[in-house]
């Protein structure tokens, strides 16, 4: 198999973002989730779900990162009821923005997954409308 070049992997890179955003605009992800990121201000309707594992053996119900409106990175740990309904504790909601990497030309890699993240989120929010 060849190896991919820089803008190649780049695609690939994005278009996995791409893919993960999209599902999680499709199916709605846990209602316990939504109400706690719209209770600390994140418009779930415009955010987009980098990672969001559920029911993960030996995990809180619910981690994973995600991309606000406002381009800030949040990791998030929650636990919630079985049903994933209600949350029964937050083990972590903390900005992680500090830790991409937004650079748009980096050595080797060229974009920056952080950058990626940051381009889909401003696609897939042409046209979507702000509450």
């Amino acid at each position: 198999m060849r190896q991919q070049n820089v803008q190649q992997q780049n695609l690939s890179s994005k278009e996995a973002i791409r893919r993960s955003a999209m599902y999680w605009r499709q199916h709605s992800p846990p209602k316990a989730l939504l109400d706690y990121a719209a209770s600390q201000g994140v418009d779930c309707g415009r955010a987009i779900f980098l990672r969001l594992d559920i029911d993960f053996p030996g995990m809180p119900r619910l981690f994973g990162t995600l991309l606000t409106p406002e381009e800030k990175f949040i990791s998030f740990e929650i636990d919630t009821d079985k049903n994933h309904v209600s949350v029964e504790l937050v083990e972590e909601w903390r900005d992680v923005t500090s830790e991409q990497n937004l650079s748009l030309s980096n050595s080797g890699i060229g974009v920056g997954y952080g950058a990626l993240a940051v381009q889909v989120l401003r696609e897939m929010n042409v046209g979507v409308s702000q509450e």
